[in-house]
């Protein structure tokens, strides 16, 4: 009979935790260079929202990746894609996002022919407030012939309204913030101490649009469990 060597529930952690591609400082990186962004929008933006990360959000953009999907799948929201065929560098893939500002017209609202500016239009989406990422290697990808590529994928929330237009108001920083906020480096942030951040324990609970943790755990959980019990 097959062992590990490791007790059955840490067995299961340690499959859970490999499941989960992007390191804790990616996380990070792509946090910070998001709210960087936001907060240097031209003209300047009356609420523009600090952005957290999510923890649900970061589950439905890891189950997009690792199906190597080029595309938006038809899910709730939309998601912003990167695709390379060298090593994934996210800040560098957040950067080609905010690039597409160029082609973006604040005050029609419109792109220039031939040119795309969803990626942009998300990433500056004044009330979104969450975002959550996750990567993989694809041999093959469903929507792009390339073979061999690393796919970067993030989720947002709450996602693009095309209803509202415009992605946020023009004027004075923070002018248009929340009652719940304050403002914070030409953002509108939550108190310290209700703010998500990668330190935490605990999560918020799932908001419309995003899925529950707690399910996308129970996907990995069986799986894991299944092989724990051929190993022992």
């Amino acid at each position: 009979m097959l062992s590990s060597g490791l007790p059955p529930i840490l067995l299961v952690l340690s499959m859970l935790q490999l499941s989960w591609s992007l390191s804790d400082e990616e996380k990070k990186i792509i946090l910070d260079e998001h709210n960087k962004y936001r907060s240097q929008v031209s003209p300047p933006a009356k609420g523009m929202m600090k952005m957290t990360w999510d923890t649900d959000l970061e589950f439905a953009a890891q189950k997009h990746a690792k199906n190597c999907i080029w595309g938006q799948n038809g899910s709730p929201g939309r998601v912003n894609l990167f695709a390379t065929t060298s090593t994934l560098d996210v800040k560098l893939a957040i950067e080609e996002w905010n690039e597409e500002r160029k082609f973006y017209n604040l005050t029609t609202s419109t792109c220039d022919p031939g040119q795309t500016c969803d990626n942009y239009i998300q990433m500056v989406w004044g009330d979104t407030n969450r975002v959550g990422c996750g990567k993989s290697s694809c041999k093959k990808m469903d929507g792009i012939e390339t073979e061999n590529v690393q796919l970067f994928v993030c989720r947002y929330f709450p996602p693009v309204s095309r209803k509202k237009g415009v992605p946020y108001m023009e004027g004075p920083s923070c002018e248009m913030c929340p009652n719940s906020t304050i403002c914070e480096n030409n953002l509108c942030a939550r108190a310290a101490k209700l703010e998500t951040n990668l330190n935490q324990t605990s999560v918020d609970p799932p908001k419309d649009g995003a899925p529950r943790t707690c399910l996308g755990l129970l996907l990995f959980l069986l799986p894991s469990a299944t092989l724990v019990g051929l190993l022992l």
